[in-house]
Formats: structure tokens, sequence, C-alpha cells
């Protein structure tokens, strides 16, 4: 049995790039895929392990915050997590994608197992194109001492390459925050991210401050953005490289669409497929102004791009940035 799932609509859409000639999109090897298959379980048996009280007591931790360091990798924010046997991988934290996602690579060299393929797939929408997953358990999973044993999560069979640049692999999305914690904080300018999982959110009181409330929409959080009179939902997206980002609909609407300095020299690597900034039609225009997350920032540059409008990494690195699961609100600090 096939699985669409549609609210994978958003769920990897975070856009990593890097200068580079030769690119390429395409499956995993053959062995990784057999390695997988080799230990495949049936659809009940990955519900059933869902149910597992061990598994469900663990997404909500005693401990009221668990606070670890993360890099910026190709322009996004990674952590080091812990897998099978003590194992530490690299995961993207972000919150444009609506479930965690290992490449399938991680999930066979450490032992994760997946469900059969012909009991149950996934479809994953990226901004480029679509591909086809897995379901599987990341088990166990460890995020510094916040200790599952196991997640589940979508397994990415298919992969970007691009010569010299260094991708994260797999993603921490929305639904672990979004489910076990009452506020996730990513402070970009000490590299530090905090799971809280108990109690409210206190704004650092010697810090400025501003709010915005988000809404969840295919299980990931949009706020609402303003320039010249419009108004539109943007993704706040931190598994994004860019800035502020708008599609070819919010361009017309500002009356940009034929205006804008092409980006060029960039390869975009997906869900989907990897394109260059040029087949893309990326490009850069200035705005008299912009209003969003609480604050008011003039001649901003945006870009104008493939997929959903959203806010990403570049621009937030600037902050400290929380998202109130409690409130529904963004508070950015600096």
């Amino acid at each position: 049995m096939r699985v669409i799932l549609q609210s994978l609509l958003l769920a990897v859409a975070g856009i990593m790039a890097a200068c580079s000639s030769l690119s390429s999109h395409g499956p995993v090897s053959a062995g990784i895929m057999r390695q997988l298959d080799s230990r495949a379980i049936t659809k009940s048996e990955f519900i059933e392990r869902l149910k597992s009280p061990a598994l469900l007591a663990a997404l909500k931790p005693a401990q009221p915050t668990v606070t670890l360091p993360f890099k910026m990798i190709a322009g996004v924010p990674c952590i080091e997590a812990t897998v099978g046997q003590g194992k530490t991988i690299q995961m993207m934290i972000d919150t444009g994608a609506a479930r965690v996602m290992m490449h399938a690579g991680t999930a066979a060299k450490h032992g994760f197992p997946i469900v059969r393929a012909d009991q149950a797939q996934v479809t994953m929408v990226g901004i480029v194109g679509n591909e086809q997953g897995r379901l599987g358990i990341a088990a166990p999973l460890q995020l510094g001492s916040w200790e599952m044993v196991g997640y589940p999560c979508f397994i990415r069979t298919q992969e970007n390459r691009i010569l010299g640049a260094q991708l994260p692999e797999n993603i921490l999305g929305f639904d672990l925050p979004s489910h076990s914690c009452s506020y996730l904080t990513l402070d970009y300018r000490k590299r530090l991210v905090t799971f809280g999982f108990s109690g409210l959110f206190t704004p650092q009181a010697d810090k400025k401050s501003s709010y915005a409330p988000f809404v969840i929409i295919g299980d990931v959080p949009f706020i609402i953005a303003e320039s010249k009179g419009q108004r539109w939902k943007s993704l706040v997206d931190t598994g994004s490289f860019n800035g502020i980002e708008i599609d070819e609909t919010v361009a017309r609407k500002l009356a940009v669409q034929d205006k804008g300095k092409p980006v060029v020299g960039l390869y975009l690597a997906a869900v989907g497929g990897t394109v260059s900034s040029a087949a893309a039609k990326l490009r850069t225009v200035t705005l008299p102004n912009i209003d969003l997350l609480g604050g008011n920032y003039a001649k901003p540059e945006i870009d104008i791009s493939p997929g959903i409008p959203r806010v990403g990494s570049f621009f937030l690195k600037d902050y400290c940035v929380t998202f109130d699961f409690r409130r529904k609100r963004i508070c950015l600090q600096w």
C-alpha cells in the first residue's frame, strides 16, 4: 500500500546552497537499499512500536530543558545527535520540515528498521520536485541528555550531490519539538539550541525583544509579512540558508515580478532535485520596507525564488529566536 502524506508538502522545503559547477540528484546505492530491506518490518509492527510506553514517556522528559551547541553548515544550524550504538550524526534543525527525516545511508549504517515498501511509502514534496521515500524508526535517538528509544521518521532514498559542498543529510523536523516542547530556542549568536519541556518561556530581561504570532499549517510555522499594503503568509524556516524570500505570486502583488537582479553561481539542493539559481530564476529585489516578526525593516533585500514565501537562517542569524508553543508566538531577542 502506498501512503501519500499531504502534510509533507512543506516537510523538506529547506534549501541549501553551494557554489559549484558539478551537481546531481539521484537514488542512493542499491547496496544501501538492500541493507535497509533486509531489516524491513511490517506496517503493523511499525504501528505497535509507536505505541511503546517507553517511547511515549521519552517524548515528555523529566528535565526542564536540554541545551546543545550547534554549528552553521551550508548556512543552516546543525546539531550532533547520538544514534544506534552511541554513534554521532549531524542533524539540521529545520523548522520548515514537518517531520524528522533520515538519509537512507544513515538508516542503513545504524540499523534503523524501515517499513516494507509494499506496505507503506511516502511522497515528499520539495521546492523543485517530488521524491518517494520510506517510513522508519530512528532507534534509539538521543539529543544531549534527551533519550528516546525510538522516533518515527521518513527515510530519504534520494540524495543531492554538489562537488565540494558539505550538505546536511539528516533533518530534525518541527514535529518533535512542537509535540514535545513548551518552547524551542535557537540562539544564533551563541550557537545554542534549547528544548524547553516545562514551564513558560521567559525572555532574557537584558535583551531587546519583538514578538509575532504564528500558526501551524501543514505541521510547520507561518507568520504574516506585509509590504506596500500587501500581506502574505511566510514560513519561518531555519532549514533555509536564505534570508527573506517571496514567490512569484507575492512578487506580482508587490509589482516587482519583472524586476530584480539575477542571482548567479549558486546551486539549490532540495528534496526533488538540484537546480542552478539561473534555472530557478532566483533574483533579488529591494523593497521600501517590510513588516515581519514584530519589526519594521527598511529597504530589505528580498529574493524571488521557487517554493513558498519564507524567512530563513540568513535573516534569523542576528537573533535569539524562540518558538513559544504555549503562547503561539515567536520571540526575537538581540
